[in-house]
């Protein structure tokens, strides 16, 4: 992971905003961290109730953002305003941009974090509660709302800049990394196997395992994928589509095309012209 240039991201993102931010992967697991240290949260997980409170909706909010695939704010049970976005990598959700919001400016929200807490935990210290919530940062609902759509262009920077590393990636990930970047080649798992470093049968395993299909139905599948794009989207010949999605046999890509999509490519790509 090119750790500097992220802490970098998440510093000017706390100095803009003066909100807790991170990049956290798929298991709640943090791999940077700009953080103030916001006392309410270490007052209110000094109760265990509200700890395991904390860590469910952690839990589910990955589920959610994971679910929508998009950004993803929300309140935490006890009233902080809360957001994940999805960061991609070769169409898998590997990390999320988190950041801990604070609450709106009014009394309402104030008083909710007080009552949310010791509604939860009677036996909290009141007046460390007390002092702890008026320390939390406040915004205006359209500073929250502005904070929240910076997100995506975060995130989009990560992505395209390809800020995080294969460590922090799963070998289904690695696989799918690899097929990307070695479409128009032959693929083979004697290929993958010398270049990721692992054995045949790890590679199928794993990749099974996580995507309930073979790394061959796999690449099959971005082939034809790359191909549709390409018939559409192109003017190149049959021969030059065959060739950028990897096939050196013409009659080949097609009868494979035709196993995939019940027609031709020339017939597909007419059909589909028409339909526009």
């Amino acid at each position: 992971m090119k750790t500097q240039r992220i802490e970098d991201i998440l510093q000017s993102f706390y100095e803009i905003s003066g909100m807790d931010v991170a990049i956290v992967n798929n298991k709640n697991k943090i791999i940077a961290r700009r953080y103030s240290g916001a006392l309410y949260c270490s007052n209110i997980h000094k109760s265990q109730k509200c700890m395991d409170i904390c860590l469910e909706s952690d839990k589910c909010s990955l589920a959610k953002a994971y679910e929508l695939k998009d950004l993803y704010v929300y309140k935490c049970p006890f009233g902080i305003y809360e957001a994940l976005m999805p960061i991609n990598k070769n169409d898998e959700i590997v990390a999320y941009v988190f950041v801990g919001m604070g609450i709106e400016d009014n009394e309402e929200s104030i008083a909710e974090l007080m009552k949310n807490a010791l509604d939860i935990s009677p036996n909290l210290n009141k007046a460390q509660l007390e002092k702890s919530i008026a320390d939390l940062p406040r915004y205006s609902k359209e500073k929250l709302e502005a904070f929240a759509a910076l997100l995506p262009l975060i995130s989009e920077y990560i992505e395209t800049n390809n800020l995080l590393s294969d460590t922090d990636m799963t070998i289904g990930q690695l696989i799918k990394t690899y097929v990307k970047n070695n479409l128009s080649q032959k693929i083979t798992l004697s290929d993958l196997s010398w270049s990721l470093h692992c054995s045949t049968v790890t590679l199928t395993e794993h990749f099974k395992n996580e995507y309930g299909m073979t790394i061959m139905e796999y690449v099959m599948k971005k082939r034809m994928e790359k191909a549709r794009r390409l018939l559409l989207n192109s003017e190149l010949s049959i021969h030059e589509i065959a060739e950028e999605c990897g096939f050196s046999d013409n009659e080949y890509f097609s009868r494979c095309f035709k196993d995939f999509h019940s027609v031709p490519p020339t017939t597909w790509k007419k059909t589909q012209r028409n339909e526009r």
